[in-house]
Protein backbone atom coordinates (compact mmCIF):
# COMPACT_ATOMS: atom_id res chain seq x y z
CA UNK A 1 0.00 0.00 0.00
CA UNK A 2 1.06 3.61 -0.52
CA UNK A 3 0.83 6.39 2.05
CA UNK A 4 1.76 10.03 1.90
CA UNK A 5 5.09 11.06 3.41
CA UNK A 6 3.37 13.42 5.85
CA UNK A 7 1.02 10.66 7.02
CA UNK A 8 3.93 8.28 7.64
CA UNK A 9 5.84 10.94 9.58
CA UNK A 10 2.78 11.85 11.65
CA UNK A 11 2.02 8.22 12.49
CA UNK A 12 5.57 7.46 13.67
CA UNK A 13 5.78 10.77 15.54
CA UNK A 14 2.52 10.02 17.34
CA UNK A 15 3.72 6.53 18.35
CA UNK A 16 6.86 8.04 19.89
CA UNK A 17 5.21 11.13 21.36
CA UNK A 18 2.71 9.00 23.30
CA UNK A 19 5.69 7.32 24.95
CA UNK A 20 7.30 10.58 25.99
CA UNK A 21 10.22 10.34 23.55
CA UNK A 22 12.42 13.40 23.11
CA UNK A 23 12.09 15.20 19.74
CA UNK A 24 9.97 12.49 18.06
CA UNK A 25 9.70 14.46 14.81
CA UNK A 26 13.47 14.16 14.20
CA UNK A 27 13.26 10.38 14.53
CA UNK A 28 10.14 10.10 12.38
CA UNK A 29 11.65 12.20 9.59
CA UNK A 30 14.84 10.11 9.69
CA UNK A 31 12.98 6.82 9.24
CA UNK A 32 10.83 8.22 6.42
CA UNK A 33 13.87 9.71 4.67
CA UNK A 34 15.50 6.27 4.83
CA UNK A 35 12.45 4.86 3.04
CA UNK A 36 12.43 7.61 0.43
CA UNK A 37 16.13 7.15 -0.29
CA UNK A 38 15.73 3.40 -0.73
CA UNK A 39 17.33 2.37 2.59
CA UNK A 40 14.30 0.24 3.41
CA UNK A 41 16.26 -2.01 5.77
CA UNK A 42 16.93 1.07 7.93
CA UNK A 43 13.53 2.66 7.43
CA UNK A 44 10.09 2.22 8.95
CA UNK A 45 10.59 -1.38 10.02
CA UNK A 46 13.22 -0.13 12.48
CA UNK A 47 10.49 1.70 14.39
CA UNK A 48 9.35 -1.62 15.88
CA UNK A 49 12.57 -2.59 17.74
CA UNK A 50 13.02 1.04 18.83
CA UNK A 51 9.55 1.25 20.37
CA UNK A 52 9.98 -2.20 21.89
CA UNK A 53 13.18 -1.09 23.61
CA UNK A 54 11.50 2.09 24.86
CA UNK A 55 8.53 0.12 26.22
CA UNK A 56 10.80 -2.43 27.90
CA UNK A 57 13.11 0.23 29.31
CA UNK A 58 16.26 -0.93 27.50
CA UNK A 59 16.42 2.33 25.49
CA UNK A 60 16.15 5.78 27.07
CA UNK A 61 13.35 8.14 26.03
CA UNK A 62 15.64 11.15 26.39
CA UNK A 63 19.27 11.64 25.42
CA UNK A 64 21.89 11.40 28.14
CA UNK A 65 25.41 11.84 26.80
CA UNK A 66 28.44 11.48 29.04
CA UNK A 67 31.79 12.79 27.81
CA UNK A 68 34.34 10.07 28.56
CA UNK A 69 37.48 11.54 27.07
CA UNK A 70 38.63 14.51 25.02
CA UNK A 71 42.05 14.49 23.38
CA UNK A 72 43.34 17.02 20.84
CA UNK A 73 40.49 17.33 18.33
CA UNK A 74 38.75 14.08 19.25
CA UNK A 75 35.98 13.23 21.71
CA UNK A 76 34.44 10.02 23.05
CA UNK A 77 30.91 9.85 24.46
CA UNK A 78 28.91 7.20 26.28
CA UNK A 79 25.30 7.47 25.10
CA UNK A 80 23.94 5.54 28.11
CA UNK A 81 21.42 3.65 25.94
CA UNK A 82 20.00 6.84 24.39
CA UNK A 83 18.25 6.84 21.01
CA UNK A 84 21.05 6.75 18.46
CA UNK A 85 19.27 8.82 15.82
CA UNK A 86 18.92 11.73 18.25
CA UNK A 87 22.47 11.35 19.57
CA UNK A 88 24.08 11.61 16.15
CA UNK A 89 21.63 14.24 14.90
CA UNK A 90 22.75 16.48 17.77
CA UNK A 91 26.45 15.65 17.36
CA UNK A 92 26.41 16.59 13.66
CA UNK A 93 24.73 19.97 14.14
CA UNK A 94 28.00 21.96 14.07
CA UNK A 95 30.82 19.84 15.46
CA UNK A 96 34.19 21.38 16.25
CA UNK A 97 35.94 18.01 16.62
CA UNK A 98 37.42 16.05 13.74
CA UNK A 99 36.85 12.66 15.37
CA UNK A 100 33.63 11.84 17.22
CA UNK A 101 33.19 8.42 18.81
CA UNK A 102 30.11 7.06 20.59
CA UNK A 103 29.31 3.85 22.41
CA UNK A 104 26.11 2.41 23.87
CA UNK A 105 23.50 4.18 21.74
CA UNK A 106 20.56 2.43 20.12
CA UNK A 107 20.43 1.86 16.34
CA UNK A 108 21.33 5.12 14.60
CA UNK A 109 19.46 4.59 11.32
CA UNK A 110 21.31 5.06 8.03
CA UNK A 111 24.83 6.46 8.29
CA UNK A 112 24.59 8.49 5.09
CA UNK A 113 22.22 10.85 6.85
CA UNK A 114 25.06 12.04 9.11
CA UNK A 115 27.93 12.14 6.62
CA UNK A 116 25.72 14.03 4.15
CA UNK A 117 24.77 16.40 6.96
CA UNK A 118 28.44 17.21 7.61
CA UNK A 119 29.14 17.69 3.91
CA UNK A 120 26.16 20.07 3.61
CA UNK A 121 26.63 22.01 6.85
CA UNK A 122 30.43 22.21 7.03
CA UNK A 123 31.42 21.63 3.40
CA UNK A 124 33.84 18.91 4.53
CA UNK A 125 34.26 15.21 3.68
CA UNK A 126 33.19 12.75 6.36
CA UNK A 127 33.67 9.03 6.99
CA UNK A 128 31.53 7.04 9.41
CA UNK A 129 31.82 3.38 10.47
CA UNK A 130 29.90 1.37 13.05
CA UNK A 131 29.20 -2.10 14.31
CA UNK A 132 26.16 -4.06 15.46
CA UNK A 133 25.06 -7.53 16.48
CA UNK A 134 26.81 -10.41 14.66
CA UNK A 135 25.20 -11.27 11.34
CA UNK A 136 28.09 -12.20 8.99
CA UNK A 137 29.83 -15.57 8.91
CA UNK A 138 33.41 -16.42 8.10
CA UNK A 139 33.28 -17.94 4.58
CA UNK A 140 33.00 -21.71 4.77
CA UNK A 141 31.34 -21.68 8.20
CA UNK A 142 27.89 -21.03 9.67
CA UNK A 143 28.97 -19.13 12.81
CA UNK A 144 27.91 -15.48 12.87
CA UNK A 145 30.92 -13.47 14.02
CA UNK A 146 30.61 -9.80 13.02
CA UNK A 147 27.99 -7.30 11.90
CA UNK A 148 27.52 -6.11 8.32
CA UNK A 149 30.04 -3.31 9.06
CA UNK A 150 28.04 -0.26 7.94
CA UNK A 151 30.13 2.50 6.37
CA UNK A 152 29.40 5.88 4.81
CA UNK A 153 31.61 8.39 3.02
CA UNK A 154 30.43 11.84 1.91
CA UNK A 155 32.36 14.15 -0.43
CA UNK A 156 31.13 17.78 -0.74
CA UNK A 157 31.35 18.56 -4.43
CA UNK A 158 28.72 20.60 -6.34
CA UNK A 159 26.61 17.47 -5.95
CA UNK A 160 27.40 15.75 -2.68
CA UNK A 161 28.61 12.20 -3.25
CA UNK A 162 27.41 9.89 -0.49
CA UNK A 163 28.35 6.24 -0.26
CA UNK A 164 26.18 4.41 2.28
CA UNK A 165 26.49 0.65 2.39
CA UNK A 166 27.30 -2.42 4.41
CA UNK A 167 30.14 -4.78 3.60
CA UNK A 168 27.80 -7.70 3.07
CA UNK A 169 25.91 -8.26 -0.22
CA UNK A 170 22.58 -7.79 1.58
CA UNK A 171 21.56 -5.99 4.76
CA UNK A 172 20.08 -8.04 7.59
CA UNK A 173 17.13 -5.66 7.59
CA UNK A 174 16.30 -6.65 4.02
CA UNK A 175 16.16 -10.29 5.08
CA UNK A 176 13.74 -9.35 7.86
CA UNK A 177 11.70 -7.39 5.32
CA UNK A 178 11.64 -10.39 2.95
CA UNK A 179 10.46 -12.63 5.79
CA UNK A 180 7.65 -10.23 6.67
CA UNK A 181 6.55 -10.03 3.03
CA UNK A 182 6.88 -13.78 2.42
CA UNK A 183 9.54 -13.28 -0.28
CA UNK A 184 12.78 -15.07 -1.19
CA UNK A 185 16.18 -13.44 -0.93
CA UNK A 186 18.80 -13.43 -3.73
CA UNK A 187 20.92 -16.54 -4.20
CA UNK A 188 24.49 -16.54 -2.94
CA UNK A 189 24.33 -13.90 -0.21
CA UNK A 190 23.37 -15.95 2.88
CA UNK A 191 23.85 -19.39 4.39
CA UNK A 192 21.66 -21.56 6.61
CA UNK A 193 22.65 -22.97 10.02
CA UNK A 194 24.63 -25.70 8.25
CA UNK A 195 26.65 -23.23 6.17
CA UNK A 196 24.77 -23.97 2.93
CA UNK A 197 23.59 -21.25 0.52
CA UNK A 198 19.90 -20.44 1.05
CA UNK A 199 17.27 -18.12 -0.39
CA UNK A 200 14.87 -18.68 2.51
CA UNK A 201 14.85 -15.66 4.86
CA UNK A 202 13.99 -17.79 7.91
CA UNK A 203 16.94 -20.09 7.21
CA UNK A 204 19.18 -17.08 6.56
CA UNK A 205 18.29 -15.52 9.92
CA UNK A 206 19.14 -18.81 11.64
CA UNK A 207 22.38 -18.99 9.65
CA UNK A 208 24.13 -15.81 8.53
CA UNK A 209 25.22 -13.43 5.79
CA UNK A 210 28.30 -13.80 3.63
CA UNK A 211 30.86 -10.96 3.40
CA UNK A 212 31.56 -9.21 0.13
CA UNK A 213 34.79 -10.33 -1.52
CA UNK A 214 35.16 -13.66 0.30
CA UNK A 215 37.99 -13.89 2.83
CA UNK A 216 39.49 -10.53 1.80
CA UNK A 217 36.18 -8.85 2.56
CA UNK A 218 35.90 -10.74 5.82
CA UNK A 219 39.30 -9.55 7.04
CA UNK A 220 38.50 -5.98 5.98
CA UNK A 221 35.30 -6.17 8.03
CA UNK A 222 36.90 -7.56 11.18
CA UNK A 223 39.67 -4.93 10.99
CA UNK A 224 37.20 -2.05 10.66
CA UNK A 225 35.08 -3.39 13.50
CA UNK A 226 38.19 -3.80 15.64
CA UNK A 227 38.92 -0.13 14.95
CA UNK A 228 35.38 0.81 16.05
CA UNK A 229 35.87 -1.06 19.32
CA UNK A 230 39.40 0.35 19.76
CA UNK A 231 38.21 3.95 19.48
CA UNK A 232 34.89 3.69 21.32
CA UNK A 233 35.44 0.94 23.89
CA UNK A 234 32.29 -0.73 22.56
CA UNK A 235 31.52 -4.42 22.48
CA UNK A 236 32.82 -6.32 19.46
CA UNK A 237 31.66 -9.26 17.32
CA UNK A 238 29.69 -11.82 19.36
CA UNK A 239 29.71 -9.49 22.41
CA UNK A 240 27.38 -6.97 20.73
CA UNK A 241 23.72 -6.92 21.74
CA UNK A 242 20.69 -4.65 21.86
CA UNK A 243 20.65 -3.36 18.27
CA UNK A 244 17.93 -5.48 16.64
CA UNK A 245 17.02 -7.52 19.70
CA UNK A 246 16.09 -4.63 21.96
CA UNK A 247 15.13 -6.82 24.90
CA UNK A 248 18.69 -5.95 25.94
CA UNK A 249 20.34 -2.54 26.14
CA UNK A 250 22.75 -1.62 23.29
CA UNK A 251 26.53 -1.86 23.69
CA UNK A 252 27.72 -1.18 20.12
CA UNK A 253 29.79 1.74 18.84
CA UNK A 254 30.44 4.01 15.87
CA UNK A 255 32.77 6.85 14.98
CA UNK A 256 32.94 9.69 12.49
CA UNK A 257 36.03 11.32 11.01
CA UNK A 258 35.62 14.84 9.58
CA UNK A 259 38.36 15.64 7.10
CA UNK A 260 39.82 18.99 5.98
CA UNK A 261 39.02 20.34 2.52
CA UNK A 262 42.68 20.70 1.39
CA UNK A 263 42.64 20.77 -2.43
CA UNK A 264 38.82 20.47 -2.76
CA UNK A 265 39.30 19.13 -6.29
CA UNK A 266 36.03 17.79 -7.72
CA UNK A 267 37.07 17.38 -11.35
CA UNK A 268 36.84 13.62 -10.82
CA UNK A 269 33.05 13.82 -10.97
CA UNK A 270 33.09 14.67 -14.69
CA UNK A 271 35.70 11.97 -15.31
CA UNK A 272 33.63 9.27 -13.59
CA UNK A 273 30.34 10.36 -15.14
CA UNK A 274 31.71 9.20 -18.49
CA UNK A 275 31.50 5.64 -17.19
CA UNK A 276 28.65 5.49 -14.66
CA UNK A 277 25.07 6.73 -14.83
CA UNK A 278 24.87 7.53 -11.13
CA UNK A 279 27.51 8.37 -8.57
CA UNK A 280 26.77 7.23 -5.00
CA UNK A 281 23.89 9.23 -3.55
CA UNK A 282 22.60 10.69 -6.83
CA UNK A 283 19.82 8.17 -7.34
CA UNK A 284 18.66 8.48 -3.72
CA UNK A 285 18.54 12.28 -4.13
CA UNK A 286 16.06 11.78 -6.97
CA UNK A 287 14.03 9.26 -4.98
CA UNK A 288 13.83 11.73 -2.08
CA UNK A 289 11.56 13.99 -4.18
CA UNK A 290 8.62 11.55 -3.91
CA UNK A 291 5.60 12.55 -1.82
CA UNK A 292 4.49 9.01 -0.93
CA UNK A 293 6.10 5.74 0.10
CA UNK A 294 5.27 2.06 -0.12
CA UNK A 295 4.55 0.25 3.14
CA UNK A 296 3.33 -3.32 3.37
CA UNK A 297 -0.05 -3.71 5.04
CA UNK A 298 1.26 -5.94 7.83
CA UNK A 299 3.77 -3.30 8.97
CA UNK A 300 1.18 -0.54 8.72
CA UNK A 301 -1.26 -2.51 10.89
CA UNK A 302 1.44 -2.97 13.54
CA UNK A 303 1.96 0.81 13.53
CA UNK A 304 -1.76 1.37 14.04
CA UNK A 305 -1.66 -0.95 17.07
CA UNK A 306 1.43 0.77 18.46
CA UNK A 307 -0.19 4.18 18.03
CA UNK A 308 -3.34 3.00 19.82
CA UNK A 309 -1.53 1.50 22.82
CA UNK A 310 0.86 3.56 24.89
CA UNK A 311 2.23 0.36 26.45
CA UNK A 312 2.22 -2.39 23.85
CA UNK A 313 1.98 -6.01 25.03
CA UNK A 314 5.14 -7.30 23.35
CA UNK A 315 4.85 -10.83 24.74
CA UNK A 316 1.37 -11.25 23.35
CA UNK A 317 2.20 -9.66 19.99
CA UNK A 318 5.57 -11.28 19.22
Amino acid sequence: MKIKVKEAESLVESILKKRGVENPSIIAKHFVEAELRGHYSHGLQRVIPLVKGIDLGTIRKTVQLTEIKREDNAVLYDANYSIGILVWHYLTESPKETLIAVRNSSHIGFLGYYTRRIAMRLGKPAIMIGNAEPAVVKPGTAKKIISTTPISIAIPCEKIVVLDMSLSPIARGKIIEAKRKGEKIPYGVTVNKDGEITTDPDEALQGGLLPIGGMKGFFLMITLELLVSFLTGSALATEVQGVLDTTKSPNKGEFMIILPRLQSDCHGLSVLKQFVEYLPGEHSDEMLKRDEIDIDEKLYNIFVKLEAEEQFNWTQNE
